[in-house]
């Protein structure tokens, strides 16, 4: 079953819970989000794999879906977790699935996250997994958040 899927998910979605995302750059937004603001489900999802072939013309001529395998899910686990002890984080408790909801004024997660890219070109910080993107989202998510 798909992560979207899950029951328990369905719940959390009507109480406007977002999963956190699940790519390199917000990998570490569990770890600064406030704690209030923050929970997580056990993960009994499954993870898929698609695999596409295409002909010289460029024409897609299969498709193969398959559950990713445990070994294949640990070296992505601890891909992640090289990113994260890269920038300063430490790794993520496996077999999670994080929600985070947003602060007061925005409506969805990804204005808080477009939020965030906002203030890393305002102040000149990459928009990637590293220390001082961490730590100005870190930082903004504070102020939104109104944390001393």
């Amino acid at each position: 079953m798909e992560r979207e899927e899950l029951p328990e998910m369905r719940e959390l979605a009507q109480l406007e819970w977002y999963p956190a995302p699940e790519v390199a750059l917000w990998c570490f937004l569990p770890y600064v989000w406030p704690s209030g603001a923050r929970t997580w489900v056990p993960d009994r999802s499954t993870v898929w794999s698609m695999e596409t072939c295409v002909d010289s013309a460029g024409n897609v001529t299969t498709v193969c879906c398959r559950p990713l395998s445990e070994e294949e899910l640990l070296y992505e686990e601890a891909e992640v977790n090289d990113l994260l002890a890269e920038s300063g984080v430490p790794a993520r408790p496996r077999g999670r699935i994080w929600l985070l909801r947003p602060p007061e004024g925005f409506t969805s997660l990804a204005a808080v996250l477009g939020h965030l890219l906002a203030a890393a070109d305002k102040h000149g910080v990459r928009q990637a997994c590293c220390s001082e993107f961490v730590q100005l989202s870190h930082a903004e998510l504070r102020h939104l958040f109104q944390l001393s």
